[in-house]
Parts: structure tokens; sequence; C-alpha cells
């Protein structure tokens, strides 16, 4: 009963992200319109590695002995969405790097489809998964940290949408209350990701309010 209320009830909000990650997309295109740098601000290891922490619970829910459709197809949105976030970033900055990251990025993508396919995965790439998503999980961590490192060297919040991580934080919270309706063994390494994802992104959001309060301190002086 609590698996597919929680279920139901993460998977709504989890909208929210596709909400966020569309605003995102928007706050790009409005800035390309006005002859600003539309990626400005936004760096390539927080999109990168935001991607891969949805691709996480992506390949779990694919992995699953029952087809976890809460996890598959809401991460299949958000996956889509912040594939076109990379391909703005690569439209920018035309970099070998960036352009690794959206290819590989989008073979990956395609590889989780075709893994449907396979269904029942071999016992190996289910054990496996375990290990993946620990890795991702630093990945994340590491992104997040890259993210405010941009933010203290550029002093604003540039393209960077409060949107997104508002409903990022809100997914996380509600995807780990799903998760806790698992069994630990199996659901711990998500519920590390997650956990992880709420206290970095948390921590980027109060920098991002305080740099935008001070720009604001700042143009109301002048």
């Amino acid at each position: 009963m609590f698996y597919h209320s929680l279920g139901i009830l993460s998977s709504v909000v989890f909208m929210l992200t596709w909400y966020g990650l569309t605003r995102q997309l928007i706050k790009i295109y409005r800035r390309r319109q006005s002859n600003l740098l539309g990626t400005d601000g936004l760096s390539l290891n927080q999109f990168g590695s935001s991607f891969f922490a949805f691709y996480a619970s992506f390949i779990v829910g694919i992995a699953s002995a029952d087809f976890n459709h809460y996890l598959v197809w809401t991460r299949t949105g958000a996956l889509f969405l912040t594939l076109c976030v990379l391909y703005y970033l690569w439209q920018d900055r035309p970099s070998l790097r960036v352009r690794s990251v959206l290819y590989g990025s989008t073979a990956c993508f395609i590889a989780g489809f075709i893994a449907m396919s396979f269904r029942p995965l071999p016992a190996y790439i289910i054990h496996n998964t375990d290990i993946i998503v620990v890795v991702i999980t630093l990945v994340l961590l590491q992104g997040t940290i890259a993210q405010i490192r941009m933010l203290y060297r550029n002093q604003e919040v540039g393209a960077l949408s409060f949107s997104l991580l508002h409903s990022i934080l809100l997914k996380d919270v509600t995807t780990l209350a799903f998760l806790f309706t698992l069994p630990i063994a199996t659901a711990w390494p998500l519920i590390l990701l997650n956990g992880s994802s709420i206290v970095s992104r948390g921590i980027l959001l109060l920098l991002m309010r305080r740099k935008q309060r001070l720009a604001n301190n700042s143009s109301l002086m002048h």
C-alpha cells in the first residue's frame, strides 16, 4: 500500500523536475534571444552529473526484478530535457569535452531503452548497479561542487534557474520517502544518491539566494 501510494506521490512530484528543467531551457532560450550567452553560469559538470543521477534511478528501475515504472518513466522525461540543456551547452561551448559529455549521455540514454528488450538482465549487471549508483553519487557531488565554484567565480547566478533547484530538491525528498518503502538491501544506493543530492543542492540553493540578494542590494544602492 505504502509502496504504490508513495510511488504515485513521488512520480507526481517528479513532474515538477520536468517543469524546472523546462524553465531552465526557457531561460536559456530567452537569454539567447536577448543576444546573451544562453548557458552563462551553467556548469557542464553540474548538468552532466545531473543526467547520470537521473540515469541511476532509470537503470535501477529497468534492472529491478519487477520493472519499476515509477522510477523509469519519470526519469525518461528528465533525461531527455537534461540532454537538451547539454545540447545548448555544446552550442555555446563547442569543445571536445562538452561534445564528449553530450554524445556519451545520448549513447547511455539509447542503451537504457535497448536494455529493456533484454529483461531480465544478467545477474552480474544487476549486482553491478549498486557500484554504478555509488560512482554516480560521487560524480553528482563533484558536479554540484563545480557549480558552486562557478557561482563564486562569476559572482552572479547567471542562467542557473531557481525553479530547477527547487523542483529537484522537492523531488529528492519525495523520492527518498518512496525508497524507504523498498528493502534497504536493494534501495540503499539510491537512498545514498538522493540524500547526497538533498545536502549538496540545498547548499547550492542557499548560496544562489545569497548571491541574488547581494546583487539586488547592490543594484538598489546604485
